[in-house]
């Protein structure tokens, strides 16, 4: 049976902090380290502060990564040592470097992840996310080097699957942007959960706006095979809970869809969708006021339940 890990992408937006994430996760992927040097002592505290099986898993500095651009110098050493220590410190079974999308891995980067992998030591893998190579097969120096020192292939599962089989998989989730904005309906994340194949471990970590909703309605799914609901109202209702905090008015058809389609809405009790698939089918014309948009939206039961995502997809693994 698969050991899944589902988090998201830190806590520093959970409301309650650290100690209130932990009681409702316990895996995290602490996301502070790639943008300055966390401390021993504030390692210490983190772990201190969590149950004994709380997961960690740590983003490299981006010294390493972008600063040095992964050569294997003595800086970027250095700092890949202290990020070593503070993986340490939090029993973090994963440290991920991730590339910026316009370093493409030649001999030099090759050469410096090899370095690094032999850095780190047994207990610990190592995750690149090449990001120039997003979606696209990886140059076969940097395949072969990956394979040989058992570094993961970190994607976002909701693209595409790992190019290099292992059987432990970490993914790290979007969705298809723009950058973060998006939230994941039934179906996108009963295919990420598929997307995982057959592995042994899998960490999820989601880095969307609605990062802890996406994570805790993963985690829903992956011990009882259903999703608990994304809004507590239904159909038209279930748009207007998702537009009220934050839609601008007047507003045209696209500019709707554009600023709110990625949200999910729920079409009856058992169907949830993208709020573009409800605002796709207004009228073209510009709206005055969300009451003016709810009046032109109509969602027949029957209809919602024969166009459900849910009753062409199989059930989790």
């Amino acid at each position: 049976m698969m050991d899944a890990l589902a988090g998201a992408g830190g806590w520093g937006y959970f409301s309650g902090g650290l100690e209130a994430y932990a009681r409702g996760f316990r895996f995290v992927e602490v996301n502070v380290s790639f943008y300055r040097r966390i401390p021993e002592a504030t390692a210490r505290r983190w772990r201190s502060r969590v149950p004994d099986d709380f997961v960690f898993a740590l983003k490299a500095n981006q010294a390493i990564t972008h600063t040095d651009r992964l050569r294997a110098s003595a800086r970027a050493r250095a700092a890949f040592s202290h990020d070593l220590r503070i993986a340490r410190i939090l029993r973090s079974p994963f440290l991920i470097l991730e590339t910026p999308p316009g370093l493409r891995f030649d001999a030099v980067q090759v050469a410096g992840l090899r370095e690094l992998a032999g850095m780190s030591g047994d207990g610990l893998r190592l995750g690149l996310e090449p990001r120039a190579y997003r979606q696209r097969k990886l140059p076969e120096a940097l395949r072969r080097t990956m394979g040989q020192d058992r570094v993961l292939d970190v994607v976002d599962l909701s693209q595409g699957p790992p190019r290099i089989p292992d059987e432990v998989v970490y993914t790290r989730l979007f969705g298809p942007g723009p950058a973060n904005v998006y939230q994941f309906d039934d179906a996108e994340l009963r295919a990420i959960d598929r997307a995982s194949g057959d592995a042994v471990r899998a960490a999820f970590t989601f880095h969307g706006v609605r990062m802890y909703t996406d994570a805790a309605r993963f985690l829903t799914f992956k011990r009882t095979g259903t999703f608990p609901p994304a809004t507590s109202a239904r159909g038209p209702a279930s748009l207007e809970e998702v537009l009220r905090p934050d839609a601008r008015f007047p507003a045209t058809r696209e500019e709707l869809e554009r600023e709110h389609g990625w949200k999910v809405v729920a079409l009856d009790d058992r169907t949830r969708v993208h709020a573009a698939r409800l605002i796709e089918n207004l009228p073209a014309r510009s709206y005055t006021s969300l009451a003016d948009v709810l009046s032109e939206i109509e969602i027949p039961v029957s209809q919602a339940a024969r166009s459900s995502p849910e009753r062409a997809c199989p059930g989790p693994k």
